[in-house]
């Protein structure tokens, strides 16, 4: 994966695999519970079907409430403790679902869910990036995205198999197995802390530099000025917000439009509206996961040479074909409609082959290091919205009671994601260097 494999880049090396391994197996384990966690508070008598909405609700506000405190700079913790927090987070929400039979038990825990997803979101891109050199931040994200992916749908498909074979309420072991499954990424996390990070000064040598040093002004310059080599002080939220906003507004479009669309809405137009019944439903979804594994290091070799807007754009495109392919089938007859609706989904995984290896190295490049924390919680925050509008969305354009009018409206909508991608001439990564010091004033 490197290209060199002596002292700290065999570090980095190992540190990246422990790392992406160990979150694989947390993905496989969470990949048991995520298509059962609403049958089985639905199954909960002191909760029920609304009590569904209301653990997945507060789950929401909590990490849109953490994300947007950790983009303010409200609240800073070094990367790793946030991770690791936010890991220990999950656990604690998957055992409180485990025993919870009452809806404040439900809400108590969706409040660590939520607030656990925002902080591990918010570090686990700078935490990757800093044992990754420049070079081979498209392979590595790309890899992690497909990593992701596979044991997710493996996990399921072994959750699937082992429901069959004892009842509903097995779900709970699921739900405690899925809470050890964190731990292992949470110690990789924590043996990360140690690893020297990359250099960000070309053709300076690699050094072990000290991680999880709070970023703040060294006291005593003249006229509140820092001293030269002094840690620069953190952009203000208006900077930050100029450097990263195409990204924070790609992220919204894409789950939204995208993202949210194929997982919540297009399951109920082939349920509803097409009436392919939830077998063809799982072939769609098992179709998107192997052209992702399937075609993942192919489309990222043949984008790592290009701007990574570029591969973003690719990724919008191939969404918005998909969309178009689905809406003119769904004119014809029931299997052409449902030859649409496969080609759309694997279509939509080629694309988010495009966007896994594009969009985090895209942010990077927006940003100064220090400030990545805050930008990913940023993003995460609007990622958050964008699941929150995409499904109310899609429910709206079901409401047509013809598959064409959801789709081809949602492939006109992702021409407004691809603008988000149009290179701005400020970047406050110009303004504000990553690598060099505050000159005294």
């Amino acid at each position: 994966m490197f290209r060199t494999s002596d002292g700290p880049a065999a570090l980095r090396r190992r540190s990246v695999n422990r790392i992406l391994v160990l979150h694989g197996l947390s993905s496989f384990c969470y990949g048991m519970v995520f298509p059962f966690i609403g049958i089985h508070l639905a199954s909960r008598p002191g909760i029920g079907t609304g009590g569904v909405a209301v653990y997945y609700g507060v789950s929401g506000l909590a990490n849109l409430a953490v994300s947007l405190l950790l983009a303010s700079a409200a609240v800073r913790l070094p990367r790793h403790a946030l991770g690791i927090t936010g890991l220990l987070l999950w656990v604690g929400c998957f055992l409180l679902l485990t025993g919870g039979d009452t809806l404040a038990a439900a809400a108590a825990a969706a409040v660590l869910g939520g607030a656990g997803q925002g902080c591990f979101m918010a570090a686990i891109i700078p935490i990757v990036n800093s044992l990754v050199p420049p070079e081979e931040r498209r392979r590595v994200f790309a890899r992690r995205y497909q990593i992701l992916n596979a044991t997710l749908a493996a996990g399921s498909l072994v959750a699937g198999l082992f429901l069959t074979v004892f009842s509903r309420e097995a779900i709970t072991w699921l739900l405690a197995a899925n809470a050890v499954g964190y731990l292992p990424v949470a110690l990789a996390l924590g043996l990360a802390r140690r690893v020297p990070e990359v250099s960000e000064v070309p053709g300076v040598p690699e050094v072990a530099e000290v991680a999880d040093v709070p970023e703040v002004p060294e006291a005593g310059a003249v006229g509140g000025a820092p001293t030269a080599g002094a840690a620069p002080a953190p952009l203000g939220i208006g900077l930050l917000v100029r450097a990263s906003l195409g990204a924070a507004l790609f992220q919204f479009g894409a789950y939204a439009v995208g993202f949210s669309q194929f997982e919540a809405t297009a399951p109920l137009v082939a349920d509803r509206l097409m009436d392919t019944g939830i077998g063809w439903i799982s072939v769609m979804l098992t179709l998107n996961v192997v052209s992702i594994v399937a075609f993942q290091r192919p489309i990222t070799r043949l984008l790592e040479k290009r701007p990574e807007e570029h591969g973003l754009r690719i990724a919008v495109a191939l969404w918005a074909a998909g969309l178009v392919l689905a809406g003119a089938t769904a004119f014809g007859p029931d299997p052409v409609r449902l030859a649409g609706l496969l080609a759309y989904a694997v279509l939509f995984g080629l694309g988010e082959c495009a966007y896994s290896c594009s969009f985090h190295p895209w942010l990077i490049s927006k940003v100064p290091d220090r400030e990545l924390t805050r930008a990913s919680a940023l993003c995460n925050s609007m990622m958050g919205v964008g699941m929150f509008f995409g499904p109310s969305l899609g429910v709206l354009l079901i409401g047509a009671r013809h598959a064409a009018w959801v789709w081809l409206p949602l492939a006109a909508l992702c021409g407004l994601v691809a603008l988000t991608t149009v290179r701005r001439r400020a970047r406050t990564a110009a303004v504000v260097p990553v690598s060099e010091p505050v000159p005294v004033a």
